[in-house]
Parts: C-alpha cells; sequence; structure tokens
C-alpha cells in the first residue's frame, strides 16, 4: 500500500529476507498483456489501467472517448470496449448523456474504503492459501520480479512505480490462486483500493511489502495456513490504520484538485498524447 509513511521507511533491498529472486525483468515486460489477451480493446484497457494507476489520470478527470480514439488512431468501439472493462473494475464511472469519469476515494469516502478492505481480508487470505497449494516454478520467479520492482518503487519514494507494483503482486497472486469466480470477485476490490490510495495517505501505516515477502515465503514452501494468516493480519492492519483517528489524510495529488475546485476536472489534455505500445493493431 502506497504511503508516505512507508516511502520514507522503504528497506533497502539489502535488507530484504534472503530468498533465491529471479532478476527483475523490464517494465515493458510486466506491463504487456499475455498473448490470448492481446486483442486491440486489452491493450486500451491497460493503457487506460496504467495512466489511472500511474497517477496520469487524476481522480475527477472526464475521458472523452473520441479524443482517446483520435489519439490511439483507432475507432471509438474498441476505446468504448475498454471504459467499460474499467467500469467493471470500479476504475471509471460511466454517466449516462455525460460521459466516463475517473471516480474519487477520497479522505471523505473512507467508510467505503474501510468495506473495501473488509471484503478483502475476507477473501484475499483464501487466494494466498490456494496460491500456497497450486503455483508454479513460473509464477513464483513472477511474484519475485514483483516483489523486487515494489521494494525497488519503495526506496526510489516513486509512489506510481509502489501503486503499479502493487497491482502486478496482486494480480500475480491470483493467476497462481486459479480460481476464476475468486479472480472475478476479488479483482474490483484490489482496483479500488489502488485507486483510494491515489486519493489518500495513511500517514503511519503497516510495512505492507514485507508482509507481501512473508506471504512469499510461505507459497513457496506450500504453507497455505500460513499464507493465509500473513494476508489477514497485513488486511486487518490496513483497516485498524485507516480508522485510527487523523491517520489518513488527503495525497498531494488530491490537495491540488481541491485547490483547482471540487467539480468535475476537465477533459484530460493527456488523453491527446496517449499512444498505445504498437501501432500494428487491427482497427
Amino acid at each position: 500500500m502506497p504511503s508516505r509513511a512507508a516511502a520514507a521507511s522503504a528497506p533497502s533491498p539489502a535488507a530484504t529476507p534472503p530468498h533465491p529472486v529471479q532478476p527483475t525483468p523490464k517494465a515493458s515486460t510486466l506491463d504487456r498483456p499475455a498473448p490470448k489477451a492481446s486483442t486491440l480493446e486489452q491493450r486500451v484497457t491497460d493503457l487506460l489501467t496504467s495512466q489511472v494507476l500511474d497517477l496520469r489520470l487524476a481522480p475527477g478527470e472526464h475521458i472523452v472517448a473520441d479524443t482517446l480514439a483520435a489519439a490511439l488512431g483507432v475507432s471509438r468501439l474498441p476505446v468504448r470496449e475498454a471504459l467499460r472493462n474499467l467500469a467493471g473494475r470500479g476504475l471509471v464511472e460511466l454517466q449516462p448523456h455525460r460521459g466516463a469519469f475517473i471516480p474519487r476515494l477520497g479522505v471523505e469516502q473512507l467508510d467505503e474504503i474501510v468495506e473495501v478492505f473488509e471484503a478483502r481480508a475476507r477473501l484475499e487470505p483464501w487466494a494466498a492459501e490456494r496460491a500456497a497449494q497450486c503455483h508454479d516454478a513460473e509464477q513464483l520467479a513472477r511474484l519475485d520480479a514483483c516483489l523486487r520492482q515494489g521494494f525497488e518503487a519503495l526506496d526510489q519514494r516513486n509512489r506510481g512505480a509502489v501503486n503499479r507494483a502493487h497491482g502486478h503482486y496482486l494480480r500475480t497472486l491470483l493467476a497462481m490462486a486459479g480460481h476464476s469466480v475468486l479472480t472475478e470477485l476479488l479483482e474490483p476490490l484490489q482496483y479500488r483500493t489502488m485507486l483510494a490510495f491515489v486519493s489518500i495517505v495513511i500517514v503511519a501505516e503497516p510495512e505492507g511489502w514485507r508482509s507481501h515477502q512473508i506471504i512469499r515465503d510461505a507459497i513457496a514452501r506450500r504453507d497455505g495456513e500460513a499464507a493465509a494468516a500473513e494476508m489477514y493480519d497485513h488486511l486487518t492492519q490496513v483497516i485498524k490504520a485507516l480508522r485510527t483517528p487523523d491517520n489518513v489524510e488527503p495525497s498531494a495529488i488530491d490537495r491540488r484538485r481541491k485547490r483547482a475546485g471540487t467539480g468535475r476536472r476537465p477533459p484530460s489534455r493527456g488523453l491527446a498524447s496517449m499512444r498505445l505500445e504498437s501501432e500494428d493493431a487491427d482497427r
């Protein structure tokens, strides 16, 4: 969970418990969709998801489908389908006759954020338990790469990179669990909490990446009970931190949004500069 306190107290890679971590893939390798998901619609979905979670599209911003389609050089259909996908993830709100907007989960929505974490605390330990039972060596290596990426981002105090690495970690763990219904239930909750940490900062937060390390080690030992217990403890500690008085404050990006006005933001200028990774997509 990215926070100012977590970044300030980030452990150096040397301080992490030793384990056989694979070399970190390039960011483009981690971000690239799997071959079975390499459709134009999926690539636009992945692009918009990364733009939201990397803070390039801020809460409240208006995504104009026509502007984005023109910038990407594609028709409006894959853009509209991508926006529907993001709505399913809770990363955009589709409003009739108005379009798509990045939702805001700020300090005023703290009760909703806590409820999302409470739901995750019921489901995610089971995912960790299944991951310990069902994973293969390739998936474990990918989880190691996500961990290394997260620790490095913390060390560099790069909030956007921390958010991105955390998303990779959670999606990899879900893939290791190998349960389609569990994935369907958990993914929107995870995306909602990642979106929340764009708008809020937990001042004194549990060291989430150390917990992720402990979970990884339990998974590697195929100790499902220990993995589940650590996942539950981590999430309940985050809930406790969220409920602690004066421990949650607006992020820098949310403070800038408030200074600019509390209404909806105009269409993002960044939309016109967006590009897909490759230009050979079928339209």
